[in-house]
């Protein structure tokens, strides 16, 4: 009875220590997963959702250290959809947790995304204090999460921003930049238009707009990706405070290329600044009221009212730069009003934080007692046999390993390099695979490129000759001096008279005159190709002149003008019906 008794708690203690060591494995596997979707939130944001939710189930049976590991990427995750969480309680959870262990990476975040609730809740000293402790970790520990620490500087700028304290805004923006180019580069467009924008609050002009054309540099290097839409729109709007119009073309138009779902929120305030400063006040009304109709903050309609109280002032009309006056003056009220409401309401709720914190603590402080001294006992107990179970499996395992090892590791090694020589083979391919496919994009980039350069000039061409012809026909459109200016023209080609500086011009005034739309069909036909002595051809032609006769006037060979004619009927044969003498 006693061998069936000790068998069958030695199976129990073999059963746990499988479990334990076979969770213990799984574990790991979970973490390396967390830890790979926080990075991936950087590059790809919703396969890093997709991911997390894929973990949800398996993380809900792993262990404490696990799962609170994955409350922290859930809340990393929210925080990248600028979800504002009611309420403190899952970032403080997270933090009463990591505060107390070793790992300076975990209590760094931690204690940065507890800061950010309290940001989104506008308690800016709490976040600050947290903001300030994840900067004092990362700066004494020898291993930190380097774009966290950035994070963090870049917040603690904004709080300082807020709380006009210039100084220590440019402090935290500079450090952040040094960071950024010390370590990855990653969103250092970012942190140098931070440090432009302490610079400009400073009246700074000469660093604000070195630090902006760093930015530009580096966003221009990066392909102006999406996610600097709004830093593009405050350097266009900074560009045009201190007049440097030469870059806001550029950043313009790489704004209007996005979908408009997607163009920052600050495109059309900053836009609307712009074309205030270009002179264009009517545009620049247009878009300060779409913003101050479509904006919900408070501080938003503020500057959209104030830029159309300047807009109305710089027109002369004064009552609507008094309407809009006005409601600025109301905007400012509830600013104050706002952050007044805001005050009180943090003081009450740091009143019941404290209030629910010490119960809770109460509450813990009792179950933790009663808790501990039940299972110390127990643990104590297992704590033994699994000890010696764990020793007599290590000393069998241990046995069992020199038996078989090295045939398995000579085996192992064996596979491996088999394995590296198809892996080596196949990168090779795929790189001969690549280089062609970069040579043939590199030829068909060329190709567009020529071809974008002939459209161009193409296109300025017919714009000259458009503009020239609308305003040749606006200066006489009366049909009797069509016709003397046509009979002088066969007086040039008969040699009764010679051909006036200004005769060309008035030639087209008259046939635009007599035959409305005419140039404007032939130059459609030629989209836009079309020379000067082509072009006189035709309208010698028009009104009736043989090549002859074209020749004497155009004073040219007449080889080259049965050229011109040849090419002028294939152009326009059907609309070149003569004009009959009189």
């Amino acid at each position: 009875m006693k061998k069936r008794i000790i068998c069958f708690v030695a199976a129990l203690c073999l059963l746990g220590l499988f479990i334990s060591c076979r969770g213990n494995d799984n574990g790991q596997q979970l973490l390396g997963s967390i830890e790979e979707t926080w990075q991936q939130c950087e590059t790809s944001l919703p396969e890093a959702q997709k991911r997390a939710e894929r973990l949800k189930d398996s993380v809900r049976n792993a262990p404490e250290y696990v799962r609170q590991k994955y409350n922290l990427l859930m809340i990393r995750l929210r925080d990248k959809c600028d979800v504002i969480a009611s309420s403190p309680d899952s970032a403080r959870q997270v933090l009463n947790y990591f505060a107390g262990r070793q790992d300076a990476i975990d209590k760094e975040r931690a204690y940065y995304y507890m800061g950010s609730a309290y940001r989104d809740l506008k308690d800016y000293p709490r976040a600050m204090s947290h903001f300030l402790t994840a900067v004092d970790i990362a700066r004494h520990s020898k291993e930190a999460d380097t774009l966290i620490w950035q994070n963090s500087l870049s917040q603690l700028r904004y709080i300082y921003m807020l709380g006009l304290i210039y100084e220590e805004e440019l402090s935290m923006a500079l450090q952040a930049v040094e960071l950024a180019k010390g370590g990855s580069r990653q969103n250092l467009g970012c942190y140098l238009m931070d440090a432009a924008s302490a610079y400009h609050h400073l009246n700074d002009t000469l660093h604000c707009l070195q630090y902006c054309d760093q930015a530009y540099r580096v966003i221009h290097a990066e392909g102006f990706p999406l996610k600097y839409g709004r830093f593009l729109s405050y350097m266009m709007a900074i560009y045009s405070d201190y007049n440097h119009y030469e870059k806001i073309d550029t950043l313009l138009q790489q704004l209007k290329q996005l979908p408009k779902s997607q163009r920052p929120h600050n495109y059309e305030i900053c836009l609307a600044r712009y074309l205030e400063h270009m002179g264009n006040t009517d545009s620049a009304i247009r878009h300060y009221r779409s913003y101050y109709d479509k904006e919900k903050s408070i501080v938003g309609r503020y500057e959209a009212s104030a830029g159309l109280q300047r807009c109305y002032m710089q027109k002369g009309e004064l009552l609507p730069a008094t309407q809009w006056g006005c409601r600025l003056y109301e905007t400012n009220d509830s600013i104050i009003a706002q952050r007044a409401f805001e005050q009180t309401q943090r003081a009450r709720d740091e009143y019941i934080y404290h209030r629910d914190k010490e119960a809770e603590e109460a509450i813990l402080r009792r179950d933790e007692h009663i808790i501990f001294v039940s299972v110390t006992a127990g643990l104590a107990l297992i704590s033994i046999v699994m000890g010696l179970l764990a020793f007599y499996s290590h000393k069998r395992k241990k046995f069992m390993e020199e038996i078989i090892g090295k045939d398995k590791l000579l085996k192992s090694r064996k596979e491996e390099i088999q394995q590296r020589t198809q892996e080596l083979e196949q990168r090779k391919q795929e790189i001969d695979r690549l280089a062609f496919l970069l040579n043939d994009a590199e030829q068909k980039i060329e190709a567009s490129k020529v071809q974008f350069e002939h459209t161009l000039s193409d296109l300025e061409q017919s714009t000259k000759v458009n503009r020239e012809l609308t305003r040749i026909a606006l200066l006489n459109n009366s049909t009797e001096k069509a016709e003397d200016i046509i009979d002088y023209f066969r007086k040039v080609s008969q040699g009764k008279a010679m051909l006036k500086p200004n005769s060309w011009k008035e030639l087209m005034v008259a046939i635009e005159t007599l035959y409305p739309g005419f140039l404007a069909t032939v130059q459609e036909r030629m989209h836009g190709g079309l020379r000067e002595p082509l072009l006189y051809t035709i309208c010698l032609l028009k009104i009736g002149l043989k090549p002859v006769q074209i020749g004497r006037v155009m004073d040219a060979k007449i080889q080259t003008v049965w050229n011109r004619v040849k090419r002028a009927e294939e152009i326009c044969g059907d609309l070149l019906s003569l004009i009959h003498n009189s």
